[in-house]
């Protein structure tokens, strides 16, 4: 009897699912990436929405959206890495604060009353 037939067949029912399921796994890895960030920038938005809704003339100016954002993904990569620790949560506050003002410092130079 002859196998090679069978095996060959046997081969390529093998090769043919098992590239069926990598596909369904590189797909489900990008589309996980994709909700993910899609979630970070929803998140953004509505801390920004509420920052706007709750500011006021006694506040110090609100920090803009990107830097927002960008606070919002660093948490994430945080939690994601289980690193997030009150010391590097001082720090991500820290840097929001001096990107902010360092925006409002080059808005105020370069654009204020002109």
């Amino acid at each position: 009897m002859d196998y090679t037939a069978l095996l060959a067949g046997l081969a390529g029912a093998v090769i043919g699912s098992l590239s069926s399921i990598l596909t369904l796994v590189i797909q489900a890895y990008f589309q996980n990436k994709r909700e993910a960030r899609r979630i970070t920038i929803e998140t953004a938005f509505e801390d920004y929405k509420l920052r706007w809704l709750h500011a006021n003339e006694k506040s110090p100016r609100m920090a803009p959206f990107p830097v927002i954002l960008a606070y919002h993904k660093k948490m994430v990569e945080l939690i994601d890495e289980n690193r997030l620790t009150p010391e590097n949560a001082r720090e991500i506050l820290r840097a929001q604060a001096e990107m902010g003002e360092a925006l409002y410092r080059d808005y105020d130079r370069n654009y204020a009353d002109k």
